[in-house]
């Protein structure tokens, strides 16, 4: 008599555990003009720490010549002959790694979500199609930072983000109007982003999933505030903007900070926060409590279309920056 209920509490527990799987994600990196070991350690960490995600990383094949020199204020002698070398190592690994890159490939139907902290150059042919591929069927991505600066020639990337890093006449350029709306400006001005600052958050679309039950304005640790981001601009669904100083060289509007587009059954979240520059002494950015739960939020958003984490109780306020270090690959 006694077997029957334990039996059932032996599949209760296997239901239980079934309910809360965690989701399989991939950080996807190895190029990027911003540090993207450190990113993406950060990245890992943060993800892993919210109990919901089984966190891996597939890298770029590595470029085996290394990062050229850093460019002085003045080009002397020795920066010359140093960047010539450089010049020529590159020049002789070139066949090995061209072969080493026409053979990658990521599996991306094995994860629920991608977050992309990539921005170089194109992945071969078939890794692009089967990236369009996992989203058109329901894959969700998640692109941090720089990652909106990539692929500006691939035309389903763009409409997969809607906005990126683009120059002058590259699509439409979105912003938010005083009012609230979304508007559109700046046919000719290219994509750039002043001095790296403290700036507030602006949520404009409350109770939308990843936002919703968070405050709607809260302040965001040093960053780069992006402005002028161009695309396609079709069916983008702006979550957050943050407003652009002039005084730290911005454009004295609110500029979008987090969007949505939903791209065939895939839903891409694009968030321009989180950077963290080579030979940077802090990750500021990384580090901002409330970058850490959009991050959290926006992946679970992408993976299954809704939010189950609940509202931390420590969150930013308007007027308070929240730190809470994460560990990086520094």
């Amino acid at each position: 008599m006694d077997s029957m209920p334990r039996y059932l509490l032996f599949l209760s527990l296997l239901c239980a555990l079934g309910a809360f799987a965690a989701e399989p994600v991939l950080i996807l990196d190895g190029r990027n003009n911003h540090d993207w070991q450190r990113t993406s350690s950060a990245l890992k960490a943060t993800l892993e720490g919210a109990g919901l995600f089984t966190v891996s990383v597939a890298t770029a094949p590595e470029d085996k010549a290394g990062e050229p020199p850093q460019r002085p204020k003045v080009e002397d002698a020795a920066y010359l002959e140093a960047k010539a070398k450089h010049a020529e190592l590159v020049k002789s690994l070139k066949p090995d790694l061209d072969a080493r890159w026409e053979k990658w490939s990521v599996d991306f139907a094995k994860h629920k979500a991608v977050v992309l902290n990539y921005n170089g150059t194109d992945w071969p042919k078939p890794m692009q199609q089967a990236f369009v591929d996992y989203v058109r069927n329901s894959g969700g991505v998640v692109l941090i930072h720089a990652a909106n600066n990539g692929f500006s020639n691939w035309p389903e990337f763009n409409a997969m983000i809607g906005l990126g890093w683009r120059k002058g006449g590259f699509g439409r350029c979105l912003i938010i109007n005083n009012d609230g709306s979304v508007g559109e400006c700046c046919a000719g001005d290219s994509s750039a982003h002043g001095s790296k600052h403290a700036f507030v958050v602006t949520h404009r679309q409350p109770a939308h999933p990843i936002l919703a039950g968070l405050p709607t304005e809260w302040l965001h640790d040093r960053d780069e505030l992006y402005h002028h981001m161009r695309g396609p601009a079709e069916n983008v669904t702006i979550l957050a903007s943050a407003f652009s100083e002039e005084k730290e060289r911005g454009t004295g509007r609110h500029e979008p900070v987090l969007w949505e587009v939903p791209y065939g059954k895939g839903r891409v979240i694009v968030c321009t926060l989180g950077h963290v520059w080579r030979r940077d002494v802090d990750q500021a950015a990384l580090d901002c409590a409330g970058f850490q739960t959009l991050l959290k939020r926006c992946v679970e958003y992408a993976a299954t279309g809704k939010v189950t984490q609940p509202v931390p109780a420590e969150f930013p306020s308007k007027t308070a920056i929240l730190s809470i270090p994460v560990p990086s690959s520094k």
